[in-house]
């Protein structure tokens, strides 16, 4: 039986407030649901550790030892939406929590955002802090306000910084309408005392964030395709992290972002002089994915499906056929997606990728050209896309039988995709027309989306009827779902040349 995670997680939001030296925190009494303020002082010290070149402050994630308060442990704060962040937890007693060195399974958490890279000392803080406790009538926690006079030290050259700051964080238990009603009238009262929102993310991010290197100015072709890499790359780090922790959508979230690469590499490589070979090691990478999010969307569709079959008992017996199917596969597709995350060929892929971005930034002469492409050509590599999946819709509509329309589907599935990535990467380049071109492809990628799902889900039918120890039920069942499943096919192949053709004629218009 695998070892239950000594990791625990927790949604945090919260806003930073600059505070002057010699400034007072305003009367915080009478605030919406403010029944009472519990005021005390505690003491802190934490420990924040980063890669050498600061891999996790650059992906906005920070990792530290912290002694005092009420969560007194390892801490690793991931970036969320506006204002929010997801903290993991691990206790300081818990196994492998040393003074000295990050739980092991922290480390294996962020493998691939450190790219295998160790971690040390980056900075050391300690913060006397004054916390006010906003209480409602009942006792329960609404808010915290702090003020933190806060002493730090900076590993690498023991620079000292000093300053004061201010931090609201919201409770979960005051519910998220009094969140935003809350958080707007303790900044008004901040304001009216002369505090305003910080600069600075993070406390580690003020200490440390002269250090992180500055994205060199580009023009404008270069600029949207790092943009874009950067981008998808980040959100490749938080995926990693996310199928670690076996967190919905993670795989899919993941995969996604690994195919929007390989489509801005693929697409703009003989534009600015890329390294194809990244092709094919994000269509290995891709692959090992695969599995485990295809198998996640058939489980949801088959037993959504099972609703239609007519009759009670072939419902339910058909639904725990299923279920025992997918668990199996599904744990099987998890553990190769988890050895692949673990492998030497993956970060040595993210290396690859870290170095494209960073080349894409050089202005050596024999790159000037190339950084300096005319946006407008970076249409006509999009023009060559759709010109690619123009030939293999055609193709679609000349199939001798069903088999091969499925597998020339699937193959206009996959040249739609890599075209619609690619209009994204130059996006700034006529941002309103792109969006309606975008939404054109959206509707588009939806219809070849449905139809591969259907193929894929008459697989899997087959290979379930395929076993033996079936019910009669089940089997009735899983044949009435086979049937479903081709007469959605059908309808999905009827609509490929019309909605090809809608988009089509959209995505002419980015160059005209």
């Amino acid at each position: 039986m695998p070892q239950r995670s000594a990791v625990s997680s927790a949604t945090e939001t919260e806003r930073k407030y600059t505070a002057a030296d010699s400034g007072s925190l305003p009367d915080l009494a009478g605030l919406p649901r403010v029944a009472g303020i519990d005021v005390d002082t505690v003491e802190l010290s934490a420990q924040y550790y980063d890669t050498a070149d600061l891999r996790l402050l650059q992906s906005k994630i920070t990792l530290r030892r912290r002694e005092g308060g009420d969560d007194a442990g390892w801490h690793v704060k991931l970036p969320g939406g506006v204002d929010t962040r997801t903290e993991l937890h691990f206790p300081l007693d818990g196994a492998g929590a040393s003074s000295d060195e990050p739980p092991a399974e922290l480390m294996n958490l962020l493998l691939g955002v450190r790219r295998g890279m160790p971690v040390s000392l980056a900075a050391l803080l300690t913060t006397s802090r004054h916390r006010h406790r906003l209480q409602g009538s009942d006792g329960t926690l609404l808010a915290e306000v702090v003020e933190d006079d806060v002493v730090a030290v900076r590993g690498s050259d023991g620079a000292e910084v000093n300053w004061r700051e201010i931090e609201v964080e919201i409770a979960p238990s005051a519910g998220s309408h009094d969140m935003a009603t809350l958080f707007e009238a303790i900044e008004q009262r901040l304001a009216a005392g002369g505090i305003s929102r910080s600069f600075s993310p993070s406390k580690v991010h003020r200490v440390l964030g002269d250090l992180l290197p500055a994205a060199p100015e580009l023009a404008e072709g270069a600029r949207y395709l790092r943009d874009y890499l950067v981008h998808e790359l980040h959100t490749l780090d938080l995926s990693d992290i996310a199928v670690r922790r076996n967190e919905p959508d993670a795989v899919h979230s993941m995969r996604k972002a690994s195919r929007r690469i390989r489509s801005a590499v693929q697409t703009y490589a003989a534009d600015f002089g890329l390294d194809e070979a990244l092709v094919d090691e994000l269509r290995w990478f891709g692959r090992r994915l695969s599995p485990s999010r295809d198998l996640e969307v058939q489980w949801e569709r088959l037993a959504e499906r099972v609703s239609e079959i007519p009759v009670d008992p072939y419902r339910e017996a058909t639904k725990t056929r299923i279920d025992e199917y997918f668990s199996a596969k599904s744990e099987t597709a998890r553990i190769e997606a988890l050895a692949a995350l673990d492998s030497q060929r993956y970060l040595s892929l993210l290396h690859s990728l870290d170095t494209l971005v960073d080349e894409l930034g050089k202005t050596l002469p024999a790159r000037r050209r190339k950084s300096e492409l005319n946006p407008e050509k970076l249409a006509q590599s999009v023009a060559a896309v759709a010109k690619n999946v123009d030939k293999r819709v055609a193709r679609v509509l000349k199939a001798d039988d069903p088999h091969e329309r499925d597998e020339r589907m699937h193959r206009a599935r996959k040249g739609a995709k890599r075209m619609r990535y690619a209009i994204e990467v130059i996006a700034p380049l006529h941002p309103k027309r792109t969006t309606r071109i975008l939404a054109r492809f959206d509707d588009f990628q939806d219809m070849l989306g449905e139809f591969q799902d259907s193929v894929v889900s008459r697989e899997h039918l087959l290979d379930i009827l395929s076993e033996q120890g079936h019910a009669a039920e089940s089997s009735f069942g899983l044949g009435i779902l086979y049937r479903l499943e081709g007469e959605i096919g059908r309808q999905q192949a009827a609509h490929l040349e019309p909605a090809w053709k809608k988009a089509l004629r959209s995505a002419e218009k980015l160059s005209a």
